[in-house]
């Protein structure tokens, strides 16, 4: 026997099936507004993409379209035309120290006042460099000469020649040797110009050179302390 629907007080069946029916169709409807509402998002941003890149297109054909390679040959162009010295470098060459022995706790370097020529670098300047890395009291000679105090070797004297290269000769734009050192009146600091490029920065301050306590400075340090 089928089972009977259950009644309700003006003599109406219930219907539980067309209830869930409808609620279904409620969810189905929510999903297909949030579907085409999503597509019609996505539909605009294409449309304002296209929009863009025809306007670019249209920016683009108002000029002349260069290759990069066209460019790149303009620019070396233009640098041979304005500057020949800076597209053609030549190679920075510098004779080697050349160090000789004098007695038994002092080196000589020979040729010291020729390589500071040929660096464009005044020679008070590359000796208190020296002394301050070598840590070690350093004086001119005659014709030219640098005692250093210390036994050094020829390869030292490059090792810090190339580090003082790098640090007050070599341009850091172009790469190239024609520089030169000014001092500022202001700020009293070194600053190194090129003359190649017109490049120009601030250089690092040497420190103070190395000076041993001698014997009279002992004797004025003890005065001192005595007054």
């Amino acid at each position: 026997m089928a089972e009977e629907e259950p009644i309700n007080e003006g003599g109406e069946a219930f219907d539980f099936g067309k209830k869930r029916k409808k609620k279904k169709e409620g969810e189905g409807e929510k999903k297909k507004k949030k579907k085409e509402k999503k597509d019609k998002d996505v539909a605009e941003d294409d449309a304002e993409e296209a929009e863009e890149e025809e306007a670019t297109a249209r920016i683009f054909d108002q000029g002349v379209v260069y290759d990069y390679e066209d460019m790149l040959k303009r620019v070396h162009q233009i640098i041979e035309d304005r500057n020949p010295a800076l597209s053609s470098k030549k190679k920075y060459m510098i004779k080697p120290p050349e160090i000789v022995r004098v007695g038994s706790k002092k080196i000589g370097w020979v040729n010291f006042g020729e390589i500071c020529t040929m660096m464009n670098r005044n020679t008070d300047h590359v000796m208190q460099y020296l002394s301050a890395e070598f840590g070690s009291e350093s004086q001119l000679a005659g014709r030219g000469q640098l005692i250093i105090k210390g036994r050094f070797t020829g390869k030292h004297i490059e090792t810090l020649l190339r580090k003082y290269i790098n640090s007050y000769v070599t341009c850091l734009m172009c790469k190239g040797p024609q520089t030169e050192l000014v001092r500022d009146a202001s700020t009293r600091l070194w600053e190194m110009q090129c003359k190649s490029c017109g490049a120009h920065k601030s250089v690092a301050p040497i420190k103070a050179g190395f000076h041993a306590t001698t014997r009279s400075d002992r004797r004025i340090a003890k005065f001192a302390k005595i007054r």
